[in-house]
């Protein structure tokens, strides 16, 4: 009786042409950001890694120079992207791939896609991940608005409730119908997408992608099917297919559109972040006391000029070292912050299961905010490393010369290449269980909903 009722309504849907019509636009912008995106991304990819050999080129070819000036020449790095980020770019337009390894500062990301936009980017990235959070939800919505409210208007209920179909079997065929509709578009997308990973994944990539795709699957298949049950209830409830249209309209503008902006404005109201110049104002006063105290104790001096010329070295390498634990006490501070403001806004999934899903998404994508973070404290590591290496050799050879002290080229080798080890779809799962959490919890009372709706469904 299910299978029946599935067919009959999937095939109402083709002969009306809501789906036929809706379906080709949505298809078509689905594989066409898909096919933008990845152009986008292999070409990125590739000047990512041709930019960061070319500077580590630039490094190691430096020829002779003191070593406190080649580390300030410094090394750009670059934010490596795992396959699936071609889905979902996530917040990398906004916070950044790039940072400049130079000595005594650690550098903000630079080169963010988002400060050259115009404000029509405030309603999103075209993206396969966008098509699928906005659109799919709407296109679930037209299909399924009359399910039962139609079928009330027609008689048909009255008739299927006089044969005595159960209201359990209604539900559960519509919502197969609604689903089978949705897998028809979606299919062509996920082969296209599925072959894009297969081509742009690297050495060992393609498994923990498979993983990753399962993973992302599995949490739009939870957001969508919310949509599905939310259009069966109202529309089980609902006096007319108009009013179940208006309806379900107003909660897909709310869910989509409303309440993460007034989600992500309330976080911010909340929690706010500090300006960029209040920020480098509170690091360079604590730098300033941390290096005046670190002097002090040393050299028993307050300003790094009074160090006698023979100890200059040391003298900036116990600077450097002092102004390590401000550099983690600020930076540290600032990223607990988006990741408060970004728990503060999970908290209305429940109002909008976008807000979760893009969690998800943008986890499971390798561009959120803790692959972000993982990805600078990398970076920093490597630019201590290269700070130690280059004061170490001025210590151990600089002797009086100061700042005249010339260095072998084969120093700059010993610094090695910048490497990245992108954490595994394990550890960003991890990162968004409470994510998948929200999303459940919505799925079931959708669930819910519907079929009480339906239960109490009157065919006239």
């Amino acid at each position: 009786m299910i299978t029946i009722i599935a067919r009959r309504d999937f095939l109402g849907f083709l002969r009306d042409g809501r789906l036929p019509w809706v379906g080709r636009l949505a298809l078509l912008l689905l594989l066409s950001s898909i096919v933008v995106c990845w152009r986008q991304h292999s070409e990125a990819t590739a000047e990512r890694e041709a930019a960061q050999s070319k500077g580590y080129e630039t490094w190691v070819g430096q020829g002779r120079k003191n070593p406190h000036s080649a580390a300030h020449l410094g090394i750009y790095v670059f934010k490596p992207e795992i396959s699936l980020a071609l889905f979902d770019p996530g917040l990398e337009p906004y916070l950044g791939a790039t940072v400049l390894l130079e000595a005594h500062r650690q550098h903000h990301f630079k080169f963010r896609p988002a400060q050259d936009a115009t404000g029509l980017r405030r309603f999103g990235d075209l993206s396969a991940a966008w098509v699928l959070q906005i659109i799919a939800p709407l296109i679930v919505v037209l299909i399924g608005f009359d399910s039962f409210a139609g079928e009330r208007e027609k008689g048909t209920l009255r008739q299927l409730a006089s044969l005595g179909v159960p209201a359990c079997h209604l539900l559960w065929g519509k919502a197969a119908a609604i689903a089978a509709g949705l897998g028809g578009l979606l299919a062509p997308a996920v082969v296209l997408l599925s072959a894009a990973l297969f081509c742009s994944a690297g050495d060992g990539e393609l498994g923990d992608s498979l993983c990753r795709l399962f993973w992302l699957a599995l949490g739009y298949g939870l957001y969508l099917g919310i949509f599905v049950f939310l259009a069966l209830a109202v529309s089980a409830t609902a006096t007319s297919a108009r009013g179940a249209l208006i309806v379900l309209l107003a909660i897909w503008i709310g869910a989509a559109i409303v309440v993460p902006r007034a989600a992500s404005e309330i976080s911010y109201s909340w929690l706010p972040t500090p300006s960029r110049f209040a920020f480098d104002a509170a690091l360079f006063s604590d730098l300033s006391e941390a290096y005046r105290e670190a002097l002090e104790e040393n050299f028993h001096v307050r300003l790094a000029q009074d160090v006698p010329i023979e100890e200059a070295g040391r003298a900036l390498q116990i600077e450097d070292h002092a102004g390590y634990a401000v550099f983690d006490a600020h930076y540290d501070a600032l990223w607990d912050i988006y990741e408060r403001q970004q728990r503060a806004q999970e908290w209305f999934s429940l109002a909008s299961p976008l807000i979760a899903l893009r969690g998800v998404s943008m986890a499971m994508a390798g561009t959120d905010l803790a692959y972000q973070r993982d990805f600078s404290a990398a970076a920093e590591r490597h630019r201590r490393l290269i700070q130690d290496l280059m004061s170490d050799d001025r210590i151990a050879h600089g002797g009086a010369e100061g700042y005249n002290y010339q260095a072998d080229p084969e120093l700059w080798r010993k610094v090695p290449p910048f490497v990245y080890s992108i954490p595994r779809g394990e550890w960003a799962l991890a990162r968004c269980s409470r994510n998948f959490g929200m999303l459940t919890i919505a799925f079931i009372l959708s669930l819910l909903s519907a079929v009480v709706a339906t239960r109490r469904l009157r065919p006239i």
